[in-house]
């Protein structure tokens, strides 16, 4: 009597175990076949320092030197820094450079990126060179920018943005455009050559190089067109010490041109700097 009723447990038994590992291969099998999960966004920062020496203005022949702090916060797309800092930030762990101030990445792929930045333009007054004295003060004010970058090969990459004051404060409209040559001389290490041309309106060239008439500058009066103002070219080497430490050294030449050349605020044409700086960065 009792066989039977054994004999009918262990089967379900069995039928049950069965079914439970076809169940747990089908829900195993589901589970690898999904697409990973996108890792969630981390907080990320980089802050250090950049020692500079360039022009005392753009067509100055004064020197000054200085030093800078380099920093950036990060939080997914959306960032916080200065120039040199995002440069600190993305080397040796992420493709691409943003722009300093408070950016966000609009569209990345492996070779395009688009991105927004709001960053502070601080302008220029009479202190910065005593040819300055009794011109109107280049006012600060914020500026809006839209940049995008494209990798042409592994090596090559081109970029363009274009920036407005959003303030009214006179500042007007730039464009810029680079072409740039990446050479990883190890995993660490890369030296970038660049070249760029930026262009102006005519109110942002007016700001920069222009004299007004009747004013209380000596000067003759100088009223510039819009257009290109300046060329550069320049070379950079950054390399991670280690995932933590990262070490820079830079240096441009720009060159003005049209209008900007030929302002009476223009006393040397071409100018040069030189920078270097150190970064600590966490926690990628």
């Amino acid at each position: 009597m009792n066989f039977p009723l054994r004999s009918g447990a262990l089967a379900l038994a069995s039928v049950w175990a069965l079914w439970s590992v076809c169940a747990l291969q089908g829900a195993w099998a589901e589970e690898s076949a999904a697409p990973d999960t996108p890792a969630p966004p981390t907080f990320n920062y980089a802050i250090g320092a950049i020692v500079g020496n360039g022009p005392d203005y753009a067509g100055g022949d004064g020197r000054k030197n200085s030093l800078r702090p380099a920093w950036a916060m990060e939080y997914g797309r959306f960032r916080l820094s200065t120039s040199r800092g995002s440069a600190f930030m993305g080397h040796g762990l992420a493709a691409g450079t943003r722009e300093s101030g408070a950016s966000a990445t609009l569209a990345q792929s492996d070779r395009f990126s688009l991105s927004a930045a709001l960053r502070i333009d601080k302008g220029r007054d009479g202190s910065d060179a005593p040819i300055l004295v009794g011109l109107p003060s280049v006012r600060s004010t914020l500026r809006a920018r839209l940049s995008a970058g494209y990798a042409l090969t592994d090596h090559w990459s081109v970029g363009a943005g274009v920036s407005q004051d959003i303030l009214g404060r006179d500042g007007g409209a730039q464009l810029s455009t680079s072409v740039g040559y990446a050479w990883p001389l190890t995993d660490q290490t890369k030296v970038t050559i660049g070249a760029g041309a930026s262009f102006g309106d005519h109110t942002y060239l007016q700001g920069h190089f222009g004299v007004p008439a009747g004013g209380a500058s000596p000067l003759p009066a100088f009223d510039p067109r819009a257009g290109l103002y300046s060329v550069d070219g320049g070379v950079e080497v950054m390399s991670a010490i280690n995932r933590h430490w990262v070490v820079l050294g830079a240096a441009r030449v720009s060159q003005l041109k049209g209008d900007a050349r030929r302002s009476p605020l223009t006393v040397e044409p071409v100018g040069y700097s030189v920078s270097v700086g150190l970064a600590y960065r966490c926690c990628r």
